[in-house]
């Protein structure tokens, strides 16, 4: 059953992607006036994938810096003053 629901979940969230994706488009400055189309809907993907990769690297380096960070914090004894 849960199966089915993610199935459905994924299948809404595809379709949602690509009405969104569809109407992008990535362009370069010239250095003019003009604006030359690189990419258009989904094959903005195959310009970007290095960017996304950057970002994903990034946000994993920093969740594993808290995460450890505040492993820290726990495990450190509270200086409490001893009567």
């Amino acid at each position: 059953m849960c199966l089915a629901i993610y199935a459905a979940l994924i299948g809404l969230f595809v379709l949602y992607s690509d009405h969104v994706i569809e109407q992008y488009a990535l362009s370069l400055n010239t250095g003019g006036v003009e604006n030359v189309v690189v990419a258009v809907g989904w094959e903005m993907v195959l310009w970007l994938w290095p960017l996304l990769l950057a970002a994903m690297v990034a946000a994993s380096a920093v969740s594993v810096w808290a995460t450890r960070r505040a492993m820290v914090r726990q495990q450190t004894p509270s200086a409490s003053p001893r009567p």
